[in-house]
């Protein structure tokens, strides 16, 4: 089942396939175990409705009966809805009633509710270990001084550190001569030359430094656009691993610190096959060089279905992305109908109301600043707002994003989480997904 603590003032949709999958915004949950729902088609942002992260035990109970108690739960879908994209709810019925034709589209909102198998084999057989590292190999201690626990990970956060996954961005502490403070950052677990797990930090930078020497290396205009549109370079690019000694690598930027990261391109290895599907000797050579390269008819073990991406090694994940964009006609006609929302701003922000001067300013595509908003926590904050046309949702900054792209510093700052205190955000180049989700799973 999916943690349902990532998701952040988000409202519970639920369709029900018997009914011609007309989607419902879950308001409660009765005593009796039901829920308590209303059209989606008739939500707005305003109205009161179950929020997934503060009621997850709740949640998760349900769901948990449900797996029992229903002989087809397979029939009812759950999807996890940002707040923001209520007040386009009427545009939004026609993509859930048609799951399959949308998949592509609602993979992304879909919550898994299925339960890991806990039964142990009839032979009384131990289960074998399923991740990289066991939980009794991490150095727990440490990182309970930088204020990291096994609860504000949750259960994905845990399994991702022990398979060596990076972590999302998380609020550490740090003591420098004496002096302690915090910081946002990454975690990931590395082997160490003895192969047992060591904690490496990788901490947040406002923004990515594109415009300074990278190992002794200017990057070009077209890898600086690259990079900040995809976050690969897309080519190789010399570096100077050694004094005075230049090698041939990939280069990628972290989207959660800002972080460049490279790969000299002979330590790259690039499969023969992928998801069934053997690559030429072109995909091949185009992928090594970093290349965004199109694989068609790859099979889908968990959708059970054929499909086509484009892909591009990643040096951060250390294999490839997948990049759908433009490569399915009803994909691309839903997401033109998702996008529709982006027009649609609300009179009321986090309590503010919006004069039609900031509302038009908003829907422009222009930063506004806006003053005392409350958080999901009830505290005041004021920032920066600004649509993100991308993903159909508000990006809140600390700093001014425009100044700072004025200064030259191609800064895209990083969302604020609703969860988290405005005092402790950092800006970013890149709004701060949801926790883990890196690149598609397939």
């Amino acid at each position: 089942m999916d943690n349902l603590k990532d998701f952040k003032n988000e409202a519970l949709v639920v369709t029900n396939a018997s009914d011609g999958n007309t989607p419902h915004i879950v308001q409660g949950i009765e005593p009796d175990g039901s829920l308590r729902t209303k059209p989606l088609a008739q939500a707005k942002p305003s109205e009161t409705f179950l929020h997934i992260d503060r009621n997850e035990s709740v949640i998760g109970t349900f769901f948990s009966n449900m797996n029992r108690q229903y002989d087809r739960p397979s029939d009812f879908r759950f999807y996890h809805l940002p707040v923001e994209m209520l007040s386009a709810a009427k545009e939004l019925v026609e993509i859930f009633k048609f799951p399959k034709e949308n998949e592509q589209l609602l993979s992304s909102y879909a919550i898994d509710i299925r339960q890991p198998a806990q039964e142990q084999s009839i032979t009384g057989d131990t289960p074998q270990q399923t991740t990289r590292w066991g939980v009794d190999e991490v150095d727990w201690q440490q990182l309970a001084r930088m204020g990291v626990t096994p609860e504000s990970l949750g259960e994905t956060g845990i399994q991702r550190l022990l398979n060596g996954h990076e972590s999302a961005v998380l609020d550490i502490r740090i003591s420098f001569e004496g002096i302690d403070f915090e910081t946002p950052a990454c975690i990931r677990l590395v082997e160490s030359a003895g192969g047992k797990p060591v904690l490496n930090v990788e901490c947040c930078k406002r923004y990515p430094e594109l415009d300074r020497p990278y190992m002794g290396t200017e990057l070009s205009p077209e890898v600086k656009e690259n990079l900040s549109r995809s976050n690969n370079a897309g080519c190789v690019v010399e570096l100077e691993l050694a004094r005075g000694v230049r090698e041939s690598c990939l280069l990628s930027l972290n989207p959660k610190t800002n972080r460049l990261h490279h790969v000299p391109v002979s330590e790259i290895t690039i499969p023969q096959e992928v998801n069934r599907v053997r690559l030429s000797d072109d995909q091949t050579t185009r992928l090594a060089r970093g290349e965004s390269v199109l694989v068609e008819n790859m099979w889908s073990e968990k959708k059970q279905g054929y499909y086509d991406a484009r892909l591009q090694y990643n040096v951060c994940k250390g294999g490839f992305t997948y990049d759908f964009r433009g490569l399915n006609r009803k994909q691309a006609q839903s997401e033109t109908q998702m996008r529709s929302r982006e027009l649609i701003i609300p009179q009321v922000l986090k309590g503010v109301g919006l004069t039609p001067e900031v509302r038009e300013k908003l829907a422009a595509g222009k930063t506004v600043h806006i003053k005392n908003m409350t958080d999901n926590e009830g505290n005041l904050f004021s920032a920066f707002v600004r649509v993100n046309h991308e993903r159909a949702k508000f990006d809140f900054f600390k700093w001014n994003p425009d100044k700072s792209k004025k200064q030259g510093q191609s800064q895209q700052a990083a969302v604020r989480q609703d969860s988290t205190k405005p005092e402790n955000t950092v800006s970013r180049n890149r709004p701060v997904q949801k926790t883990d989700k890196k690149g598609v799973s397939i």
